[in-house]
């Protein structure tokens, strides 16, 4: 760690900074990029401190693929330039952010939210793709994103869904077999809505969701499937009225805005 607290190191930063052609902030950055990643697993948060202070000033002004290439090196560990990352993750282009979007554990909460307000598709779908994604984040996500960003969320054990998330779940995936697949799978979708899942798709659908489904979950599923068959010679099939779970997420849609 003197290296990079060095006299000599901070003086040629400074030149760097002040004067130095594009070519050699590049190589700078690379070169202090490489000293953090190989002490990364033994440095203190005072030099993790130290390096994010001379990493954000290195990355002003540097090619995309430049950012890209450091973003994908930082997002898989432990302990990281946490301003550097922030800024990162709410970068313009989706390839920059998408790596510590979908991987880097520092990132808060409300951060998170605020980028899944703010931002389009490729964010959100790198968000939808966390090890963990929260109520809240859900539901905008599934207010905000297209079908690959409802794909990614619904393929994602650790995205906790609302009543209203699993509603916009189930109504998209009356159009998307790829979203009815995937919740399907889900082991904690509850019995309520694999029924309405199962009784709004077409016979041809509900062969597929049968022969998906896991072992254990086969037999309620030809039990929905004979019951909504049943129904459907006396009356239309009913479904669950997800009216009031709608109205909460666009009241908080509302306030948001």
């Amino acid at each position: 760690m003197t290296v990079i607290a060095s006299p000599d190191l901070i003086a040629k930063l400074d030149q760097v900074l002040r004067a130095g052609p594009p070519d050699l902030r590049t190589r700078m950055l690379q070169e202090v990029a490489g000293l953090f990643l190989d002490d990364a697993h033994r440095l203190s948060e005072r030099h993790v401190k130290l390096f994010d202070d001379i990493l954000i000033r290195l990355t002003e002004s540097v090619e995309l693929r430049t950012l890209t290439t450091l973003s994908r090196s930082l997002a898989d560990l432990h302990l990281v330039p946490r301003e550097l990352a922030r800024r990162l993750a709410n970068h313009d282009d989706a390839d920059v952010a998408a790596p510590i979007l979908r991987k880097c554990e520092c990132i808060p909460d409300a951060d998170l939210i605020d980028i899944a307000w703010m931002r389009a598709e490729g964010h959100l779908c790198a968000i939808a793709g966390r090890k963990a994604v929260n109520q809240e984040l859900t539901d905008i996500l599934l207010m905000r994103g297209d079908c690959n960003v409802l794909r990614a969320l619904a393929r994602n054990p650790g995205a906790d869904m609302t009543s209203a998330g699993l509603a916009m779940m189930v109504d998209a995936a009356e159009h998307d077999e790829d979203i009815a697949g995937a919740l399907v799978s889900r082991k904690d979708l509850p019995h309520r809505v694999l029924a309405d899942l199962v009784m709004r798709s077409t016979p041809r659908r509900q062969a597929r969701l049968l022969k998906i489904a896991r072992a254990e979950i086969r037999h309620a599923i030809r039990a929905i499937i004979h019951a909504s068959a049943a129904r459907a010679s006396a009356s239309p099939p009913a479904t669950i009225d997800y009216a009031e779970a709608r109205a909460t997420v666009i009241a908080k849609r509302s306030r948001a805005v």
